[in-house]
């Protein structure tokens, strides 16, 4: 009998956090090769919202955890004892929560000092806020190729699911890398909803024990 876990849908939940922080909040910033007194001006302008959507996407590594954490334990249901994919996805998801928290605490720093730093000293952290993804897409890209190589061996997932995420992977390290990051939130959110929608295997009850 499959019991449905609300905590699968903390994947859709991790997205949502995610899109909030980058677009509604952080807005359009400075390009990485902007000047220093672009940079100044427009921290010093928008400290406040920019400080916000830091602390945003911090808080989405909580329940990208949370998820990364269900997917290792329904992969270690469902795959023959000793696979390394639960372990594999658990990485990944560790991996990306704390690319997260990284690139949010530059982006905080730059908010919040970069009227009170030389403006060389802004510039130079705002080319690195502006360039710093590898960390978390990387992570992403194993945690999305650990669950789709764990749905097309096992079924947790449809395999068509599991076939796209392999695609995603591979072209996650192409000049498409951009695109594959965007569609990587789409496919976190059917997972999320598909592993609702099954639930989790019941605790099987323990054989009664003789008279």
């Amino acid at each position: 009998m499959q019991k449905r876990d609300i905590g699968a849908l903390t994947g859709a939940l991790f997205v949502v956090l995610v899109l909030v922080a980058f677009i509604p909040l952080g807005g359009s910033t400075p390009d990485g090769d902007a000047s220093a007194r672009k940079v100044v001006s427009f921290y010093s302008d928008n400290d406040t919202r920019e400080m916000i959507a830091a602390v945003v996407l911090a808080l989405s590594a909580v329940p990208l955890l949370y998820f990364t954490a269900i997917l290792r334990d329904r992969l270690r249901d469902a795959l023959p004892d000793r696979s390394v994919i639960p372990a594999f996805a658990l990485g990944g998801g560790v991996v990306a929560a704390g690319g997260f928290v990284t690139a949010a605490t530059l982006h905080f720093a730059l908010a919040d000092y970069a009227g009170d730093i030389q403006p060389a000293a802004a510039q130079a952290i705002n080319a690195l806020d502006g360039d710093f993804f590898l960390p978390f897409t990387t992570g992403l890209g194993v945690l999305v190729l650990a669950s789709s190589v764990g749905a097309i061996r096992t079924g947790i997932l449809p395999k068509w699911l599991g076939w796209v995420g392999v695609v995603l992977f591979v072209v996650f390290f192409t000049p498409a890398g951009f695109i594959a990051f965007g569609l990587t939130g789409i496919w976190i959110i059917v997972g999320s909803i598909l592993l609702y929608l099954r639930g989790a295997p019941a605790p099987t009850a323990p054989p009664a024990s003789p008279a």
